[in-house]
């Protein structure tokens, strides 16, 4: 029988940041901090290994591409308050901040002992986020689904001008090879 964490991905639900130290005597060596949103008790911090970095790949990718260190992998918070700003107020985008959520995806997929921290109304926050998440990704498709419409367009053109010149040049010959033209 399996556990939930096996077939649900519990990693995916972590906050997994890579850094490094600017000082003595740790200076450039990569550090992995690992938490649960909305749980600020349990924090892990510690040396990256290569299991750290083979169980969330993702996150070493971007540490190792990362120039600056206020970047992260998602739809940013601020991105979801700027598009629909009725949606979220100052103060729980400040509280979700402080717990630790970075993304729209991470809210999208939290679970209810993670809400439960965030306080009332944050079922209904985790609901606005799925939703906004479904038509962000739903205007994505319908533009590269229009995209693709107008290739198809352009192609049948020039399929239609390929018969057409093939038609007007199939003459009927007789056997034999072509006479040459001086």
């Amino acid at each position: 029988m399996s556990i939930d964490s096996d077939v649900a991905n519990a990693d995916s639900h972590m906050f997994v940041e890579f850094y490094t130290f600017d000082r003595e005597p740790h200076k450039d060596v990569p550090f992995v901090r690992i938490m649960s949103p909305g749980d600020k008790t349990n924090i892990i911090e510690t040396f990256a290994r290569d299991f750290h970095k083979q169980r969330f790949p993702r996150q070493w990718l971007h540490y190792q591409m990362q120039n600056d260190g206020g970047a992260f992998i998602g739809t940013p918070l601020a991105e979801w308050a700027t598009a629909k700003p009725e949606e979220m107020s100052d103060y729980q985008m400040a509280e979700l901040g402080i717990l630790k959520f970075q993304t729209v995806e991470q809210i999208a997929t939290a679970s209810d002992a993670q809400l439960q921290r965030v306080g009332m109304g944050s079922v209904g926050l985790r609901d606005r986020a799925r939703e906004f998440l479904k038509a962000k990704n739903q205007s994505a498709t319908s533009s590269e689904l229009e995209d693709t419409k107008a290739e198809l367009e352009k192609l049948k053109a020039q399929v239609a001008a390929m018969s057409e010149f093939v038609e007007r040049n199939n003459e009927k010959r007789g056997p034999g090879r072509p006479r040459k033209v001086e």
